[in-house]
């Protein structure tokens, strides 16, 4: 296949002055990466000058990731441009994930995100979503199907993520030198951007019932006034965007999750792969753990608290949980696997695409 990929992480990271845009960058770079290592061509607009094999060839799909604007109209552009091109979206974001991240949560907001995204979807011959709380979220926003929507994990590539042992001393060196944590100390950690909805408050809550825990959110730091506040607690630290992620997650004791809208969640997946155990909130999209074989799934303050003391204090239940997770995530997230989908849904989204140019013209 000879593929158009549109992606405006760049656009993101200006507006936003961080680093990374987390999990639905991560995925993108995978996917082009793999494609590219099953022969498929690929331009990358706005990375890659214009190749040269489009001179004598022409585009079969055009595939984007981001949701901005001008990833629109780039995509109505290039359908114009490469007639016969199919298209396919991976739908990350939803209207649920972008109340109180991007957006303040109103009513207004939500409403304009909500036609938004359904134009922007509308373009596509095929969706492509993480899970399948992302899939009923979009089902939604349509009034009628006008695309098939199929539920493909982001995955990992695991073998990135081998235990070495450097990674937790690093990263016990980098909390003693600038944080002054001791570093046989037990740390809790978050990962991820932390916008309001990724349950900041609700970290700093869980720190305030234990004071002799560290608790670390390593991601870049969206500042509003929750961190401000949760910040003042003397055991919690916000660390911004950290170099090698694989060093924090090996690094801590306890994975602890406390967002209240995930379409997938990505670093559950990554610290399962650590063997880091996994406290989470009881959200649809972690559906693929299961609460005390995995991980401990909790729906308040009170439960989050049992989770991390029972984890902390039962090592036969810790491993237990740890080794399942891990298991688990292998099973279903490895990006060997997930790419192969991918390629075949690619593969299926130029069928569709036929299907409907025949229909129109009879």
């Amino acid at each position: 296949m000879n593929i158009l990929f549109i992606e405006n992480f760049k656009l993101f990271k200006k507006l936003t002055s961080v680093k990374t845009i987390g999990g639905i960058e991560t995925n993108t770079n995978d996917i082009i990466q793999d494609l590219r290592q099953k022969g498929h061509k690929i331009w990358v607009l706005n990375r890659d000058l214009q190749p040269k094999w489009l001179e004598k060839e022409d585009i079969d799909l055009i595939a984007a990731s981001t949701f901005d604007p001008i990833t629109y109209f780039q995509i109505s552009k290039y359908k114009k441009k490469y007639k016969s091109a199919a298209v396919v979206i991976h739908g990350h974001t939803t209207v649920e994930d972008l109340a109180g991240n991007f957006v303040p949560d109103k009513p207004i907001f939500n409403t304009i995100f909500k036609y938004w995204l359904k134009l922007l979807y509308g373009q596509a011959h095929l969706l492509i979503t993480p899970s399948e709380f992302s899939k009923e979220c979009l089902i939604k926003i349509q009034t009628s199907l006008t695309y098939p929507i199929h539920v493909v994990s982001n995955g990992i590539c695991i073998e990135e993520f081998k235990e070495i042992k450097k990674y937790r001393i690093n990263f016990r060196r980098f909390l003693s030198q600038n944080y002054n944590i001791p570093e046989d100390a037990i740390v809790i950690i978050n990962v991820g951007l932390s916008w309001k909805k990724k349950g900041v408050k609700t970290f700093g809550e869980i720190a305030e019932k234990f004071p002799e825990y560290y608790f670390v959110w390593v991601g870049p730091i969206n500042k509003n006034p929750e961190i401000d506040e949760v910040v003042k607690l003397e055991n919690v630290i916000f660390t911004g965007f950290y170099d090698d992620i694989r060093e924090a997650y090996y690094g801590a004791d306890l994975f602890l999750n406390t967002s209240w809208v995930e379409n997938q969640g990505i670093p559950i997946i990554e610290a399962a792969i650590c063997k880091l155990p996994v406290v989470a909130r009881d959200l649809s999209a972690f559906d693929w753990v299961a609460h005390e074989h995995s991980c401990y799934k909790a729906q308040d303050i009170d439960e989050f608290v049992e989770g991390i003391k029972k984890i902390v204090s039962n090592p036969d239940f810790k491993r237990k949980i740890v080794e399942n997770a891990c298991n688990d995530a292998m099973e279903l997230h490895d990006f060997d696997k997930i790419g192969e989908k991918i390629e075949k849904l690619y593969n299926k989204a130029i069928i569709v695409k036929k299907i409907w140019d025949r229909k129109r013209n009879k």
